[in-house]
């Protein structure tokens, strides 16, 4: 019992930490649509508010970057990606977006 009381303050804790840190930075925050989520093709599209150039860097659950592009369209191609659960940070324009996208 004591070590679930334990991993919930660190997972509290860590979460708390994360949110602030990307207070501090001030780079504002995207607006970006992701779809189709669940995935069942090889495609997924980003769409944003803006047509500028954007970097796109998918992440594991353990936080690894599995995934790294820079796009200048919408169409982000995931046929690399393993069946799972993933975060997609977008960065455009000084600003950024984290979806969750579920590939199957």
């Amino acid at each position: 019992m004591k070590q679930i009381y334990l991993l919930l303050f660190f997972m509290g804790t860590f979460g708390l930490a994360a949110q602030q840190t990307d207070a501090v930075a001030g780079s504002g925050e995207a607006r970006i649509r992701l779809h189709p989520n669940p995935a069942t093709a090889n495609v997924v599209y980003i769409e944003s508010d803006s047509a500028a150039p954007k970097t796109v860097r998918v992440y594991d659950l353990f936080g690894k970057v599995v995934l790294e592009r820079r796009l200048s369209g919408d169409a982000l191609a995931i046929d690399l990606l393993v069946p799972g659960v993933y975060m997609v940070r977008v960065e455009q324009k000084g600003r950024y977006a984290t979806k969750k996208l579920v590939v199957r």
